[in-house]
This record gives C-alpha cells, sequence and structure tokens, in this order.
C-alpha cells in the first residue's frame, strides 16, 4: 500500500509525463474538470470506466464549417446538405462532412480496453411528413466508423486525417458520407459501389415513376437524408445513438426545367413567329424571352457554383447553402412548371408522361400546384411577339430596333411573375431571419455578373450599332450624355431613359427589394438597414462610381479575384501567424489579467474570418458563444428601435472586441455588428477560453470587472449588473 509521499510523487510523475497534444494547462484542466466531477457523485469511489459513453453530433451552424474546428477549436459545426450528380462520371460533388464527441470512453481506452463501434447508417426520409416511412439506404447501413478529425494540413482545402479514440476527452471527430454511395449502381460499375435499385424499399419505387434513383423529378431532384451515429460496445450492445438531418441535391438535374425552357420552347417558338413573319432563319436571340432565360439560368449557375466552393472547399461564399439550394429549386419548380402549364395548349407538353402523371397526383407536389398562378403566366407569354425589321432606319438585322423594347416589357413582365413565384418559394424553403440578407446580396451580385457576362450575346440587336453607340446603349445612365451625338434611330426608339445594363441591375435591385420586404413583413427573412440590398452592395453601381477599390472587395467577398471582369476564384492568402494574433489580442483590454503564455495559448485557437461589405458579424438577440477581436476594417454597431428601424450607435476599428458578454456568460447579442468595409476579425471560442479558467480560477473575479465596466458604459444599451454578477455567469456558463 502507498503512503501519502508516494502518492504525492506518483501524481507528480504523472502530470510531468510527456502526453501527445496536451500542454501543462491542459493537464491541469482535465485534472480540475475531473475533480469536480467525482466530487458531484453520490459516491466519490465510483470509478470513471463505469460510466456509460455518450456519442453527441455537433450540430450546423449558419456561417460555420467543419474546417473551422482545425483552424479553431469548438467554433466547427457539421454540414447539412450535399451535392452528388446522376450526370456523366467526374460531375462535381462533395462528401458530406460531420462532426460528433465521444464521452466518457474511459472504459474503452487504457486501461480497460473494452471493444467498442461507431456506427453509421444512413436513411432516405419522405417529402411530406406522414407520407411513408425512412427507407434505409442499402449498403449504408452499420457502417463502422475509424476515429479521423478535420486537418488543416491542406489549408485553405479541409483535408480528413487519422486520429485516436484514446484523447476522445478532447478531441471532435469528422465522419464523412460520399453522397455518391446514396445513388444505385450504374450499369458496368464494379461490384461493392452503390446498391441494386431492386434493393431500396418499395414505398420509394412506388413514388418513383420517372426513373430508377431517388433524385428524380417525382423526388423533387434532391432527397433529405437522417444520419444516425451509434456507439455499440462488447462487440454488438447498443449504448448510445445521436441523429442528424441533411439536405443531398442533384447538380446533374439541377436547372434542367430551365433547361427545357431555353433548349426546346423559346427554339420552337421562335421557328413558328419567324414562319408566320416569313423570316428565315431567324437566331433564337431575337426571341423577346431570350435575354431574361439566357441571364438567369447563368446566374443560376454562378450561385450554383458558390455552393459547390462552399460544401467542397468549406469557402464561406454563403453563410448556409441549404437555404439556398431549397430557394433556388423552389422558384425553378414553380416558374419552369407554371409556364410550362401555360404554354401547354400551343407548344408540346415539356413534362413526360411520368412527370405529368407525379405532378397532377404526388402529394410532393401538392404545395407547388396550389402556388402556381397559370394566369400570370400566360400574360408574360402574351409579351413574346418579335418586332420584324419595317424599314431601313430601326433594322437591327431581321428585326427592328423595337424588338429591344419587346424584349425589355418581356423582361419586365417575367420578373414581375418570376418574383411572385419568388414569394412563394421562399415560404416553402421556410423562414431564415439569420442570414438571408448576405445571400441575398450574393444572389443579386451574380444577377449582375450574368448581366455583364451576357449582355452582347442576349441582345444580338445591338451587334448591328457601330461600338460608340452600341457603348451608348449598354451603360448611358439617364440624364447623362456627356459629348454623345446620337444616331436618330436610337433616339426614336429609346428616348432618354437607361441603357441596357442600369436599367437590368436597378430593376433587378428593386424587385429583389421588394421581396425582401414582403417576407421580412411575414417573419420570412430579416435584415439590417432600410432596405435589404443598399446601393453600396452592388458591383455595377460601385463600378460606374469609379469606386474600384469597393468592386474588388465586393468581388473577393464572392470568391471571385479583383476587377469587374474577373471570372478566377479567388487565390486564398495564407492565414495570420500566431504570433499576429498574440501580439493584437495583447493589446485587448479584456485580455489583459492574461499572461503572455495563457495569451500565446490563446492565440493557437483563434480563428481568423474575412467578411465582406455589409456583411453581419453578429445579430441582435441571437445567442453567441464567442467574441471577435477587429483586426482589419472598421465595423459598425446598430441597435434596432421599436419602429423597427436600426439606428448606428457606433463605429469600431482595429483592436476594438465585442460579444465578449455572450461568450463569457452565453447572454443574447445586444446589437448587430455589421462591417462597413471588407474587414478581417479573430474569433474566439468559448471552449478555447474555458481551459485557461480552468487552470486560473481567480481570473473570473478579473474578467466579471472588467466586463461591469463596460456595462455600465455603454449608456443604457446594456443592462448594469454587479461585478459579482457578472463572475458568477462567467463561472456557471464556463465551467459549468
Amino acid at each position: 500500500m502507498h503512503n501519502p509521499r508516494d502518492f504525492k510523487k506518483l501524481f507528480k510523475r504523472l502530470l510531468l509525463s510527456p502526453v501527445a497534444g496536451m500542454s501543462w494547462e491542459d493537464k491541469l484542466a482535465f485534472v480540475r474538470a475531473y475533480m469536480r466531477e467525482l466530487e458531484s457523485r453520490k459516491d466519490p469511489m465510483e470509478e470513471s470506466a463505469e460510466l456509460e459513453p455518450a456519442i453527441d453530433i455537433v450540430p450546423f451552424e449558419a456561417g460555420r464549417r467543419p474546417l473551422d474546428e482545425a483552424l479553431g477549436p469548438g467554433l466547427g459545426a457539421s454540414e447539412h446538405a450535399g451535392l452528388v450528380s446522376t450526370a456523366a462520371e467526374g460531375a462535381p460533388t462533395d462528401d458530406l462532412c460531420l462532426l460528433y464527441q465521444v464521452k466518457d470512453l474511459y472504459a474503452y481506452v487504457a486501461p480497460f480496453h473494452r471493444t467498442f463501434e461507431v456506427r453509421m447508417s444512413v436513411a432516405f426520409l419522405p417529402h411530406v411528413e406522414g407520407h411513408g416511412a425512412p427507407c434505409p439506404v442499402p449498403g449504408l447501413q452499420g457502417v463502422v466508423l475509424e476515429p479521423k478529425v478535420v486537418s488543416a494540413a491542406a489549408y485553405p482545402f479541409p483535408a480528413i486525417a487519422d486520429a485516436s479514440w484514446a484523447e476522445f476527452y478532447k478531441t471532435v471527430y469528422a465522419a464523412t458520407l460520399s453522397p455518391q454511395g446514396l445513388l444505385p449502381r450504374r450499369e458496368g460499375s464494379p461490384e461493392g459501389r452503390g446498391y441494386d435499385w431492386s434493393e431500396v424499399d418499395a414505398s420509394l419505387r412506388a413514388r418513383t415513376p420517372d426513373g430508377a434513383d431517388p433524385f428524380t423529378f417525382a423526388n423533387l431532384f434532391h432527397q433529405k437524408i437522417r444520419v444516425t451515429l451509434a456507439l455499440h460496445t462488447d462487440g454488438s450492445k447498443y449504448v448510445s445513438e445521436d441523429t442528424i438531418e441533411a439536405e443531398i441535391y442533384d447538380t446533374g438535374r439541377f436547372g434542367s426545367l430551365y433547361a427545357r425552357l431555353l433548349e426546346r420552347l423559346i427554339p420552337a417558338d421562335t421557328k413558328l413567329q419567324a414562319d408566320a413573319l416569313d423570316i428565315p432563319d431567324l437566331h433564337v436571340g431575337y426571341h423577346p424571352w431570350f435575354p431574361v432565360l439566357t441571364i438567369g439560368t447563368d446566374k443560376a449557375m454562378l450561385y450554383l457554383h458558390a455552393i459547390r466552393q462552399d460544401l467542397g472547399e468549406q469557402r464561406r461564399n454563403l453563410p448556409d447553402p441549404a437555404w439556398l439550394l431549397r430557394v433556388g429549386l423552389y422558384l425553378e419548380l414553380l416558374t419552369c412548371l407554371g409556364i410550362f402549364e401555360a404554354v401547354r395548349a400551343e407548344h408540346p407538353d415539356l413534362l413526360s408522361p411520368a412527370e405529368r402523371q407525379v405532378f397532377e397526383k404526388s402529394p410532393v407536389f401538392a404545395k407547388i400546384r396550389e402556388r402556381i398562378d397559370v394566369a400570370a403566366w400566360r400574360r408574360v407569354w402574351a409579351t413574346r411577339e418579335i418586332v420584324p425589321r419595317t424599314s431601313d432606319l430601326l433594322a437591327a438585322g431581321p428585326v427592328s430596333f423595337a424588338n429591344l423594347l419587346r424584349k425589355q416589357k418581356a423582361t419586365l413582365a417575367f420578373l414581375h411573375a418570376h418574383h411572385e413565384d419568388l414569394k412563394h418559394a421562399i415560404a416553402l424553403a421556410g423562414p431564415n431571419v439569420e442570414n438571408a440578407q448576405e445571400t441575398w446580396h450574393r444572389v443579386f451580385r451574380d444577377a449582375e455578373r450574368a448581366v455583364l457576362k451576357n449582355g452582347l450575346a442576349a441582345f444580338p440587336e445591338l451587334g448591328w450599332l457601330d461600338k460608340r453607340t452600341r457603348d451608348f446603349a449598354m451603360w448611358h445612365q439617364r440624364g447623362v450624355f456627356g459629348s454623345y451625338a446620337l444616331p436618330e434611330s436610337v433616339t426614336g426608339a429609346f428616348g432618354d431613359q437607361d441603357g441596357v445594363f442600369p436599367s437590368a441591375c436597378r430593376q433587378y435591385r428593386q424587385s429583389m427589394n421588394e421581396v425582401a420586404r414582403f417576407a421580412r413583413e411575414r417573419g420570412l427573412m430579416d435584415h439590417t438597414g432600410d432596405a435589404c440590398i443598399p446601393r453600396t452592395a452592388s458591383l455595377f453601381e460601385a463600378y460606374m462610381r469609379g469606386d474600384s477599390a469597393l468592386v474588388d472587395a465586393l468581388q473577393r467577398r464572392d470568391g471571385y479575384g479583383g476587377g469587374l471582369d474577373a471570372a478566377e476564384p479567388l487565390s486564398l492568402g495564407p492565414e495570420p501567424t500566431h504570433a499576429d494574433i498574440a501580439a493584437l489580442l495583447r493589446r485587448v483590454p479584456v485580455f489583459k489579467p492574461l499572461t503572455d503564455r495563457e495569451v500565446e495559448r490563446l492565440a493557437q485557437k483563434t480563428r481568423p474570418v474575412v467578411y465582406g461589405p455589409h456583411d453581419r458579424v453578429v445579430r441582435e438577440g441571437e445567442r453567441g458563444s464567442s467574441l471577435f477581436v477587429l483586426a482589419a476594417g472598421t465595423v459598425e454597431v446598430l441597435v434596432r428601435q421599436q419602429s423597427g428601424q436600426d439606428v448606428a450607435v457606433a463605429t469600431l476599428e482595429r483592436g476594438a472586441v465585442f460579444g465578449e458578454v455572450a461568450l463569457l456568460t452565453g447572454s443574447e447579442r445586444i446589437a448587430t455588428v455589421r462591417t462597413t468595409c471588407e474587414s478581417t476579425l479573430y474569433e474566439i471560442s468559448k471552449q478555447a477560453l474555458a481551459p485557461i479558467i480552468e487552470s486560473r480560477p481567480q481570473l473570473v473575479v478579473e474578467l466579471g470587472l472588467l466586463i461591469a465596466a463596460r456595462q455600465l458604459d455603454r449608456e443604457g444599451r446594456m443592462r448594469q449588473v454587479g461585478t459579482e454578477g457578472v463572475a458568477g455567469r462567467i463561472r456557471k456558463f464556463l465551467l459549468g
């Protein structure tokens, strides 16, 4: 039997023994946490090896990615959207990455080494609740997972690295699911890859008369899945499980309904009109619907590209890619099906017989059928008539320059009906009051890019003008003439109005803002400021003002290089060094009580994030468990009044800190903080700060004094509380 002196020596030797991945402070924090755990037990002599282990999946959180866990512990999140492709091999897809923790695994690591497994199972969920049970995915039941973690070794791209179950107490593990495993095996595919369609539950096959995979039109081109991670011990004994739901979209079929309009309907109608007008070989580009469909399709491809980058490379083009996928999908269904119905009497049905069957009968389409406005699309279809050439003066090849005005009229009518569908699409996609504004900015700028890219191709009439006149027709702003001497044919056709680019971008921004107002009034969206998309969020407006710095910043925000014509993806630069981060943290008042060593430890667990102009970093009323240090740029602090108006109350510059009360106490954010320009911030999580508090509990009082002083200095914008109250809240939130 050991005496107290032996015990002290053994304990000291254990503490001083090197442990991979654990610093001295990590060991002290672990010992303190374990001692509190022992004290909380009814029987302190109970061995921790007898505790039942548990498994917890880290949920999705908007704006965060699995890679963030490698950059800043506690800041990672699971994905809840993925991409699959039923198109040819090599089409873009990505693995769904889920983060999870395993707790109280003491009995299954050294020195006990009892056997256990973490198993993953996947099931398709019905699109309509109550219409069918979950369908297990063949081949994805009880898949044994090896311990893996997300690594930043390949930064800026995520990587998956091997890990050990022995470090479960401080590790967030990663499980990956290849969405291609959700597809049936193709003919000629190697055995063991995918599954046979006949193996899928009969109820799912019955709901899919239009194909032999789960991602057909009948299934709305996507599947909602449930992923279950289960902990089994001693061979097969079930102990614990957790589930998460995700949405998987087929990139091979997304946009395919728009393609039917461009590839089948518009060419067929162009030929009918050309024959009636006796204009041989009339190019489809002269059809009044051609510009809006071409530009709209390209816009959709641009934001799908952003989504692929977000999901495949874990960039941050969009806070929540799944919400935009849902909105985009429902918008495509509502608009295209409305048009299919509106033109069905004049043109062959654009749906196959099997698609027609599910569209008219399936409960999956019930809410879509309710919202389709066929009469509105018939009115828009009436604007499709091509204006033929009647004189040489107004000739634009085989048509009249007045055809441009017809295109403008058709585009405005199309956008009105399309954005009425957009309101319904938002309702079907579900509310998003957290980050819809940032998503709206991205979609709007992609529309601007599509307009600028396709301007001449969408308006072949302009190709009959000389370059000077063509530039005027495309770029002219109402009331601004400069030294232009215009041909009579142009002034007669247009008068003084915005050219193609100003007209398209400004009308689209106005329409997007109107939809945002509609959705905000119904609690479906929210935004900060008077307009969801202010002029300063527009690429075109920045370009027309000559503000090249803002153009570059908006382009970088969306993942592109600088300049209006840039199409290449932005190359992400190196992360700031820990020394750079530590140098800034030492100047932050709230961290003054920390030693140099503690600041350096904190810097190693701090995540740098670059925000674009007008991005909201935190939102008033949301709960947060991280603080931010402004490393570059400026941000404004806004408080919402009872009238609903957002009022700016402060501007913060480099070195400012905000969000510390939410980090240390878990309380709600008291204001919205939004960038005014491109800005870099350092985010620090509760998990990063907790070990420091564990190793030096007296910091709680010092931090409480600092926060109480800041609260009293905010002149009523925060509730005034005493030092003791703040310290107690910090202790409770960080240390439990």
